[in-house]
C-alpha cells in the first residue's frame, strides 16, 4: 500500500478509534449536534472502510494490468534494432526507405515510460493515466507505422517467424488488448478512489471534519488531565 494510501487507512483506523472512546463514554457523550451522535459517526466510519475496501479490490487488477503492459512492451528496443539489420539485409532496401525505417524506429525507441506519481487528487489521478496511455497508444502507432513499412517492401520476406509481418501484427493486437486492459482496469479504480476521497475529505459532512468537531466537543467534557482526554488527543484526522 502506498504512503498515500496508508493516510487514507489511518483516518479511517482513526475514526474507528474514536467511536470506540465515544462508546466507553457512555450518557456522558450526548452532543446537541445530530451529525456528531455516535451513531452518525459509526456510519460514517462504516461507509468510508466500504470505500476504501472498493478501493483496495480495484487496485491489484489495475497493478497487474500495467505490470503486463510494461512487460509486453519491454523488449521492443531490442527487438526494433533487430529488424533494422533484417530490414537492411533486405534485397533493394534504399537508403532513403532505411532512413524511413530509422526515423520510426526513433520514436518507438525515444519514447519515455510515463510513471505515475502517488497522488491522492482523483483529477490528477485522470491526466496521469491519460499522458501514460497516450505514450502507449503513440508507440502502438508507431508500431503499426513500421509493419506498413515492411508490408510495402517488395522483397521483406524473411524466414525467421519472429521477423514476419503476420508476427509483427499480432504483436501489435496485443499491445492495443494490454493498452485497453489498463484502461478497464482504472476506470473502476479511479471511480472508488473519487467515491473514498468524497467520503473522507470532500463531501459537506465528511469523515475528517466532523470527526475533528466530535474531538471538540469530547474536549468541552473532559478534564484536560483526564486519561481519556489524553487518549482522545493523540488520534488525528488530517486532510490530504
Amino acid at each position: 500500500m502506498s504512503k498515500n494510501e496508508n493516510g487514507h487507512a489511518k483516518n479511517i483506523a482513526n475514526a474507528n478509534l474514536l467511536c470506540s472512546h465515544i462508546a466507553d463514554l457512555g450518557a456522558k457523550y450526548n452532543p446537541s449536534n445530530p451529525k456528531l451522535s455516535l451513531a452518525n459517526l459509526q456510519s460514517i466510519y462504516n461507509s468510508a472502510f466500504t470505500s476504501q475496501e472498493a478501493v483496495n479490490n480495484s487496485v491489484a487488477p489495475y497493478s497487474l494490468a500495467v505490470d503486463d503492459r510494461e512487460k509486453l512492451f519491454a523488449p521492443i528496443g531490442k527487438k526494433i534494432t533487430k529488424l533494422r539489420k533484417m530490414y537492411k539485409a533486405t534485397e533493394g532496401v534504399t537508403q532513403a526507405q532505411l532512413e524511413d525505417f530509422m526515423t520510426i524506429a526513433r520514436k518507438l525507441k525515444g519514447v519515455r515510460k510515463v510513471k505515475p506519481v502517488a497522488t491522492t487528487d482523483t483529477e490528477e489521478e485522470q491526466k496521469q493515466n491519460s499522458v501514460s496511455q497516450m505514450g502507449y497508444d503513440f508507440r502502438t502507432n508507431n508500431y503499426d507505422q513500421l509493419i506498413s513499412l515492411l508490408q510495402n517492401t517488395p522483397n521483406y520476406n524473411p524466414n525467421e517467424a519472429e521477423y514476419k509481418v503476420i508476427t509483427l501484427q499480432q504483436e501489435k493486437s496485443h499491445m492495443l488488448q494490454a493498452t485497453q486492459a489498463v484502461a478497464d482496469t482504472f476506470i473502476p479504480l479511479n471511480a472508488a478512489r473519487s467515491l473514498r476521497n468524497t467520503t473522507i475529505y470532500n463531501s459537506e459532512d465528511n469523515l475528517v471534519d466532523i470527526f475533528n468537531k466530535a474531538k471538540d466537543y469530547l474536549f468541552t467534557i473532559l478534564e484536560s488531565n483526564a486519561p481519556e482526554y489524553k487518549a482522545i488527543s493523540r488520534i488525528k484526522f488530517k486532510k490530504r
